[in-house]
């Protein structure tokens, strides 16, 4: 996922749909940390956060978007305050 982010400095919320777009069909952890641009530590919270929540699986080695997070993804873009923003 090649992002571009307005800053150097990621929201919570940027930084989770980013994890979700990114494992929509499922990547590796390792690939994942360098796609997002987080450190293992980082990683470790957001993915025990998302999996608690539902919104991706995960083991030792592999994640991938479910469903539920998916919706989230879409609900996201469709924000009209992200649109607003981004645009």
């Amino acid at each position: 996922m090649n992002s571009t982010f307005p800053s150097k400095r990621r929201g919570s919320l940027i930084i989770s749909v980013s994890i979700l777009k990114t494992a929509r069909h499922g990547i590796k952890n390792t690939n994942m940390i360098q796609a997002v641009s987080l450190s293992y530590a980082q990683f470790t919270r957001y993915i025990a956060l998302l999996r608690a929540c539902g919104f991706i699986t995960a083991d030792k080695a592999y994640c991938q978007t479910t469903e539920k997070g998916k919706e989230l993804i879409k609900e996201y873009e469709s924000s009209p305050l992200i649109q607003s923003v981004t645009c």
